[in-house]
């Protein structure tokens, strides 16, 4: 027989409301850095139109949106955990697997004499969080 304490009941109420508010305020700013990030690309658009060296100023600015969707991607897992209440493996491993393609396009861009070394290290890395992600997806426990 499980008994119920009256008092417990109602801190949980508390801490349950004032988890909602405080992640209603975190999506919030999490949009509001969205936008910031959103105008800081756009921003830097103009240096590619009144700059003189344009392969440089298309570099950055292709790794400013890479960067922007590395970021949509892993506040896009945060907000799953607000929503499931839980941490679901494959919507963290998605903005890994992002990031690692964004650097290895990066790296293919600026022609780094060190990434004939790297790909190696970027292939394992991301076979391996591709073989995680599937096994979390396929033995992933079923929600309620």
């Amino acid at each position: 027989m499980k008994i119920v304490n009256k008092d417990n009941f109602n801190i949980q109420k508390i801490f349950d409301l004032v988890v909602t508010y405080i992640i209603n305020v975190l999506i919030v700013f999490i949009i509001a850095v969205l936008v910031v990030g959103l105008f800081k690309t756009l921003f830097t658009l103009k240096s590619l139109f009144i700059g003189k060296e344009i392969d440089l100023h298309l570099s950055h600015i292709v790794a400013d949106i890479l960067s922007f969707l590395v970021m949509i991607e892993l506040f896009r897992s945060f907000v799953d955990y607000f929503k499931a209440k839980r941490i679901r493996l494959h919507s963290m491993i998605d903005p890994a697997i992002i990031f690692v393609v964004r650097e290895i396009i990066v790296k293919l861009y600026t022609h780094d004499a060190a990434f004939e070394k790297l790909i190696f290290g970027f292939g394992f890395l991301l076979l391996s969080l591709g073989i995680i992600r599937t096994l979390a997806v396929k033995f992933s426990p079923k929600d309620e």
